[in-house]
């Protein structure tokens, strides 16, 4: 039984990859929290070329974040998010696995749930409702 699976695409303009990224990656798979499936790291350069970057020519970073399934992220998914990309800008895009909820989940299941609905609101979301909560009091 999987936990659910997320991807995101993170944007960064004028990149400078320091490792900092890949360190809170590591933290979260070294506690058990999360499993990185798939990683990429796409840019849209200056003459509007895009490219998946070498993120791990000595196959380090994957050992250390043991990804599982590279091949989840293909040529098409690297161009629908080199679409997304004003030029000379970077792309990370991060498929994982929930695994803390995977013992929810068996325990939904086995007493006969069924999942009606899901979603996600952002923290900068939830900040706006706050504000907005507070204004009305």
């Amino acid at each position: 039984m999987r936990g659910p699976i997320d991807y995101i695409i993170v944007n960064f303009n004028k990149p400078q990859f320091e490792g900092k990224v890949i360190e809170e990656l590591q933290r979260a798979v070294e506690a058990g929290t999360i499993a990185v499936l798939a990683l990429s790291v796409i840019s849209h350069e200056s003459d509007g070329t895009v490219k998946e970057l070498a993120i791990d020519e000595d196959g380090v970073l994957f050992e250390s974040l043991a990804i599982s399934d590279s091949a989840l992220i293909d040529e098409d998914d690297i161009r629908e998010v080199g679409e997304l990309l004003e030029p000379d800008t970077a792309a990370g895009l991060l498929v994982i696995e929930h695994l803390w909820a995977k013992g929810l989940k068996r325990a939904i299941v086995s007493t006969g749930g069924v999942l009606v609905a899901e979603g996600r609101i952002h923290p900068e979301a939830a900040n706006e409702i706050e504000q907005t909560e507070k204004e009305d009091e």
